[in-house]
């Protein structure tokens, strides 16, 4: 099924909020699911598997243990929009030409909008690599060389990296305003935004939409 990219990100965002993230992270996930979904990627598909694998797991757990070194869990897998998020923030560190190496990571083409945001927040050019994928943002323009297009839906990686890009080479991505999203993911991600809804009791059915027990006509 088609959807717009608002009705993707809304989706997306209670579904994470749902799963239990901050607000903060599950807006993030929204806007980031939506910029996969936009590059006719499985955006939806890999949130709803990450949040379903990820469910219930503390946050300590899948967060970078550390900011020094490597970033690794101490739960051993890190979450693409929590790192991501932590990417962004630390985003002048990766201009001054620092590279990070990251790992094992959940779902990694989630964590290339956070990269996008960073080299366009610092105007340095950057580079996210992974097993035969490397998606470089310059300029505000973002090229790919895939050496299969499967590794976009790789679950996992064992190892990721972040460096500043000294040059753009590959495929010039194009953007879409709709995308597909399959009925087993829109299912998965519809059940974990119906957490984020208040359960319904006497009193809110009394006080709800329509004439209730009230007699109007």
């Amino acid at each position: 099924m088609d959807w717009s990219l608002n009705e993707i990100e809304g989706l997306a965002r209670k579904a994470a909020r749902g799963a239990g993230y901050g607000w903060g992270h599950a807006e993030e996930a929204g806007k980031a699911t939506r910029w996969v979904c936009a590059a006719g990627w499985p955006g939806a598909e890999l949130l709803a598997g990450l949040l379903t694998t990820l469910d219930g797991v503390p946050y300590d757990d899948i967060r970078p243990a550390s900011f020094d070194g490597a970033w690794q869990a101490s739960g051993g897998l890190l979450c693409p929009l929590i790192t991501g998020a932590a990417i962004c923030d630390l985003a002048p560190q990766w201009a001054t030409g620092d590279t990070l190496c990251i790992g094992p990571l959940a779902a990694p083409l989630l964590l290339v909008p956070y990269m996008v945001w960073s080299a366009d927040r610092t105007g340095v050019p950057m580079t996210v690599t992974w097993q035969g994928a490397t998606i470089t943002r310059r300029d505000e323009k973002t090229v790919i060389e895939l050496s299969d297009v499967a590794i976009l839906n790789l679950p996992r990686v064992e190892r990721a990296s972040l460096a500043p890009a000294e040059q753009a080479k590959g495929t010039p991505l194009l953007r879409a305003y709709r995308a597909h999203v399959g009925a087993q993911a829109s299912e998965t991600l519809e059940a974990l935004a119906q957490r984020t809804y208040a359960p319904e009791t006497e009193e809110s059915r009394r006080a709800g939409a329509g004439a209730g027990l009230t007699d109007n006509d």
